[in-house]
């Protein structure tokens, strides 16, 4: 059995990392006595994968993975039983039963929606905010420059940035919905999407990241972003 589920990360374990995630959810799980399905081999462990990585330091309101078990659990019973053993900053919002055939999360993804907030060191007008982000979703290159396995390189970011609008902004503080492309191959990263807000800016600053949502392809019970 494949139970599909998504978790919120909340800002009391928004610095666990990834793998710390995925030992927690092992942990819980062998907690809360499921009937867990283990991969063959000289070190078996059990069958989670994730659809993608959240980056150290945000929060999310559902970050999905899959789970496989080798009895029949309820999605709900799977839900609350993990939940009464999950620690502070981290539960389960929703689980469902995988439809057969179905591919894998990590393939199935397709976006990724954030709220930034991004804090200046300098006073800047709104104005300027709202038109430094026009001018990011302008039909023109946004280059920065991206860390790649070969070393750091400008890069155009503009086609992974679906959509980006300024939602509140005051002359020290603006809180930013941005839409961003996200497969098993890359799409964008939230700080490169701020660097090149702040660059256009003249600015130094920093900002906290918190994962709305993903979207999927491929399951009509998974979310899809538009």
């Amino acid at each position: 059995m494949r139970i599909i589920a998504a978790f919120e990360k909340t800002k009391e374990l928004s610095y666990t990392s990834h793998l710390d995630v995925q030992r927690t959810l092992q942990r819980t799980f062998r907690r809360a006595a499921l009937p867990l399905a283990y991969s063959k081999g000289f070190n078996p462990h059990p069958k989670l994968s994730f659809a993608t990585a959240l980056a150290t330091g945000y929060t999310s309101a559902g970050e999905w993975f899959e789970v496989e078990l080798d009895q029949d659990l309820e999605p709900t019973a799977f839900k609350d039983r993990v939940n009464a053993a999950l620690p502070n900053g981290m539960r389960i919002v929703e689980s469902f039963e995988a439809d057969d055939g179905i591919d894998t999360l990590s393939k199935l993804i397709r976006a990724a929606h954030y709220e930034l907030t991004v804090h200046f060191d300098t006073p800047v007008s709104p104005d300027a905010v709202f038109e430094a982000v026009r001018s990011i979703m302008g039909p023109d290159p946004v280059i920065v420059e991206k860390k790649t396995k070969s070393g750091v390189r400008p890069a155009d970011i503009r086609p992974d940035i679906l959509e980006a609008s300024v939602k509140e902004c005051s002359d020290s503080t603006a809180i930013i919905d941005v839409v961003g492309s996200l497969t098993a191959a890359g799409g964008l990263r939230a700080e490169t999407f701020v660097r090149a807000l702040l660059d256009r800016l003249h600015l130094n600053g920093y900002f906290t990241a918190h994962r709305i949502s993903l979207g999927f392809e491929g399951s009509d019970r998974l979310p899809r972003l538009s």
